[in-house]
């Protein structure tokens, strides 16, 4: 056995396997990107947000000036001006608490809990305005931190980031709050299944067991909808149909938590991210289109 260790046969098959290992380490985020990446985002422009904003858990397109947005701390709207880079106006709808999700209806906010409540802020721009706070079926077992208005079904959004009341179950899902009713429909419009083929591929070379929304949105323009995952940088686009479409990896040190996402009215993406020692900011990104081919030379 001792003369084999010494034989050539052991250091040729040796070298094989470091070859291969090191191959597969340079490799395996280039492979990621073909496989679900045929295109590359690119940050066109960002604001620094204050202090006060640290925690910046949700925003929301209200002119090509302003953006409302929320933070996970207190139950407070933050009219942010995107020309001053300061904050206009704050309005308080409610107290403390882990909120996640806002989306416009028109001039009514509605925000969302992390434990599934949800609160309706009539005309924000009043200085008293009504609030009236609706219960859901889901709780702070399910953390829901993901919401957006689809205005063509007259609709609320609610995505679902750690589990289902059912625990056997092999999807996360994202249900419909009827604006009509004010109630929360019961079957998920949508399942982010586990065994989604986006995701093979990704479980395959370890980057990716389940995507964890914290947020979603529908783009105006195209009609499809955008999930942010935000403990493993993500973004994920599915077609009006349902049906996924491309995953993108976000690079880390520019997307460190994207916690919020909005759309202008021309289809235009911001993505807010969550800071620590680093201030919170908001970014205008763009997703160019580029080949398998070109990105491979």
């Amino acid at each position: 056995m001792k003369e084999y260790f010494k034989s050539p046969p052991f250091f040729i098959t040796l070298g094989i396997l470091i070859f291969v290992g090191l191959m597969t380490f340079i490799f395996k985020d280039r492979y990621v990107v073909h496989y679900e990446n045929p295109s590359t985002i690119k940050i066109t422009e960002k604001w620094s947000l204050p202090r006060i904003m640290e925690e910046v858990s949700g925003i929301a397109f209200l002119d090509e000036q302003h953006l409302a947005c929320i933070q996970d701390e207190d139950g407070i709207i933050f009219i942010y001006n995107l020309q001053t880079k300061k904050i206009d106006r704050k309005l308080q709808f409610a107290a403390k608490g882990d909120y996640e999700g806002i989306a416009m209806v028109k001039n009514v906010a509605y925000v969302l809990r992390s434990d599934g409540r949800l609160f309706e802020v009539n005309n924000i721009y009043a200085e008293n305005p009504q609030v009236i706070d609706y219960e859901t079926p889901l709780t702070e077992d399910q953390n829901v931190e993901g919401l957006c208005y689809d205005q063509k079904n007259n609709r609320l959004l609610l995505a679902i980031k750690d589990k289902e009341k059912d625990k056997k179950a092999d999807y996360k899902g994202v249900y419909a709050f009827n604006l009509t009713t004010k109630k929360l429909e019961k079957k998920p419009v949508y399942k982010l299944r586990f065994d989604a083929p986006i995701f093979k591929k990704l479980n395959d070379v370890g980057k990716a067991k389940i995507f964890s929304p914290s947020e979603i949105g529908i783009n105006p323009v195209t009609g499809d909808y955008y999930f942010l995952d935000a403990e493993l940088p993500k973004l994920m686009i599915v077609d009006k149909n349902w049906n996924e479409k491309f995953l993108y990896f976000l690079d880390a040190k520019e997307f460190p938590q994207p916690e919020g996402l909005a759309f202008d009215k021309e289809g235009n993406i911001f993505i807010s991210n969550e800071g620590e020692w680093d201030p919170a900011n908001i970014l205008k990104i763009a997703i160019a289109p580029v080949s398998h081919k070109a990105k491979e030379n």
